[in-house]
């Protein structure tokens, strides 16, 4: 077992759950109101066991400790997302053993943005930073200096999927951007410092990365916007560590 399980089997979190509305103020779900009320599916202890096992194959420990770790703590709000759309695909989670309308979850990748999952058809077909949806394959990018870049444009996800933004990384040798934002059905919510430049308390050989000071969970059929503001003109890697929870047949490669 991982870090992710053994921690979630020390907090309790392994056990079956009933559908129920909750009150959570461990995740950014709604700007503007320190807790969210969320109504989320029932899920069987087994699932939960399934899922706290992907959890750690995706956090990828012995790569990097400090994102298993954030992963490891976060654990129970990224379950609470899978509840959330659950709920609307009553589907139980499977992970790779799992096919058609099964749940499972992946990490964010740049396709994805734009693509049917984040951007429903009534959207403008906009992928990441306003390129052509479903043809943008990097993370890299070009960024002008005090001019904001819209990494998730503005969209709105599907109804069966739900989005946990964690964190983020910029594997570049000088990061430009020092601050991001996430706006929510049209809600902003404050800034968040990204301070990548601290480079002498990761150590020279280590991925710098940024962990959220919350969780930033979107929901089934919500919008969402994500800019970034960088303070000096050149290209970025900045690579957001976010997860996408949806059915199986949407997870394509």
């Amino acid at each position: 077992m991982g870090q992710v399980y053994q921690k979630a089997s020390e907090w309790g979190w392994i056990k079956s759950y009933s559908e129920e509305t909750l009150k959570w103020d461990k995740a950014l779900i709604e700007p503007g109101r320190y807790t969210a009320q969320v109504k989320v599916a029932e899920v069987s202890e087994d699932e939960v066991k399934a899922f706290f096992l992907k959890l750690d194959q995706l956090a990828m420990s012995r790569q990097n400790a400090a994102i298993a770790a954030m992963i490891a703590e976060e654990a129970d709000s990224i379950l609470l997302a899978l509840r959330m759309v659950k709920l609307e695909t009553k589907e139980p989670f499977a992970g790779i053993l799992g096919a058609g309308a099964n749940l499972d979850i992946a990490w964010l990748r740049p396709k994805d943005v734009g693509a049917s999952l984040l951007n429903g058809p009534e959207e403008d077909n906009l992928g990441l930073y306003k390129g052509t949806s479903g043809e943008v394959y990097t993370w890299l990018s070009p960024l002008t200096e005090n001019t904001s870049a819209h990494i998730i444009p503005e969209q709105t996800t599907a109804e069966e999927v739900t989005v946990v933004h964690l964190g983020a990384i910029d594997p570049i040798e000088v990061p430009k951007v020092n601050a991001i934002s996430f706006t929510i059905s049209a809600i902003p919510a404050p800034a968040q410092s990204c301070p990548f430049n601290i480079r002498e308390g990761f150590g020279n050989n280590t991925m710098p990365f940024v962990r959220f000071e919350k969780p930033v969970i979107i929901g089934p059929e919500k919008k969402q916007k994500v800019e970034l503001m960088p303070v000096a003109t050149g290209d970025t890697k900045f690579q957001l560590l976010s997860f996408l929870i949806a059915r199986a047949q949407d997870l394509s490669a």
